[in-house]
């Protein structure tokens, strides 16, 4: 089952196997500059560049199995809820997929680590956990994403797609 796990943000944690490779990463939606450049002229609230970003990403991948997020179930600003609203759309519109499910962060800290696992607890879980997908140079988001395609690939792999 090919499967794509993502932690959506500014900066997007990726975790995907396709043809027998395994590919985890991050892709930087914007640099602090455009984010700014689209407050000014409003275009992040009209067609925010990091949502149009985060289609041609995903529309350049091949199609997949099953594509699952980490959901975030909490913000700080009304602003952060509509951006995440964004990205969550452009996954489910843009990402080629027979399946979209989402993963509380809850559950994936549980999955991972602990209940209140912090980003480096998340980190050092995933070294001796899983060495083999393990890369000192992964960010946060992209051990996130690792993780994401963990609990996927543990939950949804029995699925009949």
């Amino acid at each position: 089952m090919n499967i794509l796990g993502l932690d959506l943000g500014t900066k997007i944690g990726y975790a995907y196997n396709i043809g027998g490779g395994f590919y985890c990463g991050t892709w930087a939606l914007a640099t602090p500059a455009e984010i700014r450049a689209a407050g000014k002229d409003r275009s992040n609230r009209r067609n925010d560049p990091r949502t149009r970003k985060l289609c041609e990403l995903l529309s350049g991948l091949p199609e997949f199995d099953v594509v699952v997020f980490e959901d975030v179930q909490f913000a700080s600003s009304t602003y952060q809820v509509q951006l995440w609203a964004g990205l969550r759309s452009a996954v489910n519109l843009c990402a080629h997929a027979k399946y979209f499910d989402c993963v509380p962060v809850q559950t994936l800290k549980k999955f991972a680590a602990c209940g209140n696992a912090t980003k480096t607890i998340m980190g050092d879980a995933l070294k001796q956990k899983h060495p083999e997908i393990w890369d000192p140079n992964l960010g946060e988001d992209a051990i996130d994403a690792a993780w994401v395609w963990l609990w996927a690939k543990q939950n949804l792999s029995r699925m009949k797609l």
